[in-house]
């Protein structure tokens, strides 16, 4: 963005969109209670006295790394859409994730979590994009979904889908945007993400599973992708190509 396109989008008579402000705490100091916490992080950690979860961001006005609160994270988020003129997009996917929260409170009787929220929109996000035929973007959605897993400490879960993530990957996963005369996947440009790779060894590590469980794992993933999408590469050749990634 050049610093034209900067400064409109930060126009002070452009009442709709926030201005840029510096938000968090630059030192190591809590933003919820205020006590000094040993040292900074540098990543998401608990704050010994409160209790909350800190966050580590940086902010666009001056590129300080800053810890903040939940609330404070999102604000910068928004600022760094308004700096990248994607400011827009944001407010729409908020609006979004705020129509899908309110429809689950509906359904549940209750208030429900941003994972579950999250997950939701993530399932429709699926539906979509196989009636697409955009593998790849419905493989990404799987990879979001497999993070939401990670994080909630689901770890058998996570580690099912992220092989179902390696195996899409080595069929090679295209986006067509609905045209169907194209070849849905190129195992011929099919490749293996090492950070997929990573996160699925750190949790058979982390599970203390074998091979052979591993191997059993991805080849029950596969085969439900194998029958249902009908893809050109067989589970049990994806999984010697995995294999050796793993071992």
């Amino acid at each position: 963005m050049g610093i034209f396109d900067f400064f409109k989008n930060n126009n002070p008579l452009n009442s709709s969109q926030p201005k840029l402000e510096k938000i968090g705490n630059v030192e190591a100091i809590c933003p919820y209670c205020n006590n000094s916490l040993k040292k900074k992080p540098s990543a998401k950690t608990k704050c010994r006295s409160c209790g909350n979860y800190v966050y580590v961001r940086t902010r666009p006005i001056d590129q300080e790394k800053v810890l903040v609160t939940e609330a404070q994270a999102e604000q910068i988020e928004e600022q760094w859409s308004i700096v990248n003129g994607t400011h827009e997009e944001y407010l729409a996917s908020k609006q979004a994730f705020e129509n899908e929260k309110a429809t689950l409170a509906t359904r549940f009787g209750k208030e429900p979590s941003k994972s579950d929220v999250k997950w939701s929109m993530l399932n429709k996000q699926l539906l979509e994009h196989a009636q697409n035929s955009d593998w790849g973007l419905y493989r990404n959605a799987r990879f979001e979904m497999a993070e939401i897993l990670r994080k909630e400490s689901r770890f058998e879960d996570a580690l099912a889908t992220y092989l179902e993530i390696c195996y899409l990957d080595l069929n090679g996963p295209r986006n067509l945007g609905g045209y169907s005369q194209a070849s849905p996947f190129s195992p011929q440009t099919a490749f293996l993400a090492p950070g997929i790779v990573g996160r699925a060894e750190d949790i058979i590590e982390r599970l203390n599973y074998d091979i052979e469980q591993v191997k059993q794992i991805c080849q029950r993933v596969a085969e439900m992708s194998y029958s249902s999408l009908k893809l050109p590469v067989s589970p049990e050749k994806a999984w010697l190509k995995l294999k050796r990634e793993l071992e």
